[in-house]
């Protein structure tokens, strides 16, 4: 394990918002590179600092009010957002359910879907929200931010753990109001957990929605 993994280990398991995470990696950080100046090995600073879940209830209990509050308000804003993301998708479903198929077309292979749903969950696994953003509908993309996605992760579990494998891509195209949806679904096998993306795009495979359980 690297530092950058160790302390990532740590600071996403710290109830606290997103600015207050990168602070306090950015501190872990810069105090293992100094242990490390003065000849200490990375694996007995880990050693001594203890494991990951330790630190981040000692971080949790040392929390000053104002991030408890900014917390809150943040979990709140989170469950805004999912409330947000659930209708997209469950209207997207209920018109895929609804009798209205519609034929994806020569020009969109199912080698290219499956291709655009695996860059959205490596993105994903790797925290590149600037990719997302880049990759999404303008109506997406202000919602695609560490703090919402985290929060998501650990609802579903604390440690994902690395991904294993990805499932077969289940691709169906809908049409709504004139406009071509591009509906998917896929599992993904993490170390630690299972989950099941669903995931749409527009016509030009631009990243329209985003559900994960």
């Amino acid at each position: 394990m690297n530092a950058e993994k160790y302390v990532k280990e740590i600071v996403t398991k710290v109830k606290c918002t997103g600015a207050k995470r990168k602070e306090i990696g950015s501190q872990l950080l810069s105090d293992i590179a100094a242990r490390r100046e003065q000849g200490e090995t990375l694996e007995e600073i880990m050693e001594s600092m203890g494991q990951p879940q330790e630190i981040a209830e000692a971080f949790c209990q040392n929390l000053s009010d104002a991030d408890k509050k900014a917390y809150r308000r943040s979990r709140i804003r989170k469950i805004a957002v999912d409330i947000v993301l659930m209708l997209i998708v469950v209207s997207i479903l209920t018109w895929w359910m609804m009798p209205k198929p519609a034929v994806l077309g020569d020009d969109l292979s199912q080698e290219e879907i499956e291709a655009s749903v695996e860059n959205v969950i490596s993105l994903l696994n790797e925290d590149d929200f600037d990719g997302l953003q880049d990759i999404a509908t303008e109506e997406l993309k202000d919602k695609l931010t560490l703090e919402t996605i985290d929060s998501v992760r650990q609802d579903i579990s604390e440690d994902w753990g690395g991904m294993q494998s990805i499932g077969r891509v289940y691709a169906q195209g809908i049409k709504q109001k004139g406009d071509l949806i591009i509906v998917t679904q896929t599992d993904a096998i993490y170390e630690n957990v299972s989950v099941v993306y669903t995931i749409s795009f527009d016509e030009n495979l631009k990243l329209g929605g985003l559900y994960i359980r």
